[in-house]
């Protein structure tokens, strides 16, 4: 109590009222600015410094103005990490993808029915190769009907389906 009616009762010179307005100022215009602007604190669709290779977070639309979206999610060097969302064209999530470090190539997926509810989750390895991405299932993958209530599940080696191993 004694520290806060200290704060309040001490003459505030006008050059450190100037200069938080300037600095919040500026902090509201970057963020509101930041995907098109130079500052790179919530840019999106950045390449690393050779240029060649999609490095932080990365947004992709099915339209060239941006307005759908189709994915996002984050690079680093070239490779996707964390979490990715893909969306329909309509709008709905479609799948979610959790990209692991380590072991990295390890990926946990969810696929979502149309009215939101989980349609099926599991796991899979991800290898980028030149023709591009590939994803191959292996485990267990639950199943869900739409209304959540869970059906038998599938099971998976090196991305085809398998009878389940025996007890």
């Amino acid at each position: 109590m004694f520290f806060r009616n200290r704060i309040a009762s001490t003459p505030r010179p006008d050059w450190a009222i100037e200069w938080l307005l300037l600095a919040s100022t500026l902090v509201l215009t970057s963020c509101a600015t930041a995907r098109r602007g130079p500052v790179g604190f919530w840019s999106h669709n950045r390449y690393d410094g050779g240029g060649e290779q999609r490095h932080g977070p990365w947004r992709e639309y099915f339209d060239a103005q941006e307005q759908r979206l189709a994915n996002r999610g984050r690079y680093q060097h070239g490779l996707p990490v964390g979490r990715w969302h893909t969306y329909t064209p309509t709008g709905q999530l479609e799948r979610t993808e959790r990209f692991y470090r380590h072991p990295y190539g390890l990926v946990r997926l969810t696929y979502y029915h149309p009215n939101g509810q989980v349609a099926k989750r599991g796991r899979a390895r991800y290898r980028a190769e030149p023709t591009g991405a590939h994803f191959f299932w292996f485990g267990e993958w639950q199943r869900f009907a739409p209304d959540g209530q869970p059906l038998p599940s599938e099971w998976y080696l090196d991305g085809r389906q398998t009878a389940p191993p025996s007890q």
